[in-house]
């Protein structure tokens, strides 16, 4: 089950950061739209918080539960994985949808 969830989680953070880089933030004064754009991407800022939080959990969990220096490590090191690989997946999903247009 914990290895369902994280993976579940993985696809859920890309899928949520895929949608955020879909966002076109535009230069208008329209006061409305630009409150819907900040909202929609604050409700998706939140759930990727969530899921960088919930996916080094899931890999400890996964990993044994390691309450030592080991532990630490583990979800140390999978915290920093998961932030630097959904940021490089958020720019190449931006680029990628800048030359698409």
């Amino acid at each position: 089950m914990d290895y369902v969830l994280l993976i579940a989680a993985i696809t859920l953070l890309l899928i949520a950061t895929r949608q955020l880089s879909k966002i076109n933030y535009t230069d208008g004064f329209s006061v409305l739209k630009e409150a819907k754009q900040n909202i929609i991407s604050m409700l998706w800022g939140t759930f990727i918080v969530t899921l960088i939080i919930f996916i080094p959990y899931q890999v400890w969990t996964v990993t044994g539960m390691s309450t030592y220096w080991g532990g630490v490590y583990i979800f140390g090191g999978s915290l920093l994985l998961t932030i630097a690989l959904t940021f490089i997946f958020y720019y190449h999903s931006s680029v990628r949808l800048k030359t698409e247009t």
